[in-house]
């Protein structure tokens, strides 16, 4: 009897477990779909050779979201200074703020600089993503672009 109980009682602690492990897997749901972007014109905003920029844009069947990041401060300063523009599908977002952090996957951890769109949308295979970047910094002009299809 005792026996019967223990197994009942692990059976239920193991369900409940896998319960909960359910209910919280959609926070860290994968992207449904994603692809990278790609510097296609202006310069390299990379902080360093040893630390390059990236970008990707991704959809997790919500939320359409486009981003650039590890971007060299100097050149492309946090704020609102730089005029941003990043277009995924038919969603277009104006002005969006640069933003300091640390870099990731960047050993050490360096100062750069990113920018994130997150709208809710959706996209399709096929879609085309692109984001542009210009800012103006003591009187020189700095630009990139990058762009890719999901």
């Amino acid at each position: 009897m005792a026996t019967t109980s223990r197994r009942i009682i692990g059976i239920s602690v193991m369900a409940i477990a896998m319960g909960l492990g359910a209910i919280a897997a959609p926070a860290q749901a994968a992207f449904i779909l994603r692809t990278p972007l790609s510097l296609t014109a202006g310069e390299d905003p990379s902080v360093s050779a040893g630390c390059p920029a990236f970008g990707d844009a991704r959809w997790d069947g919500v939320t359409v979201r486009a981003s650039v990041g590890n971007m060299d401060p100097a050149r492309f300063p946090a704020g609102t200074a730089c005029q941003t523009e990043i277009k995924v599908g038919r969603i277009t977002a104006k002005g969006v703020a640069l933003v300091l952090a640390p870099s990731e996957g960047c050993l050490p951890a360096v100062d750069v600089t990113s920018v994130t769109m997150k709208e809710a949308g959706t996209v399709a295979p096929g879609t085309k993503a692109q984001v542009r970047i210009r800012c103006n910094v003591g009187g020189v002009v700095h630009q990139t672009q990058w762009a890719g299809v999901f």
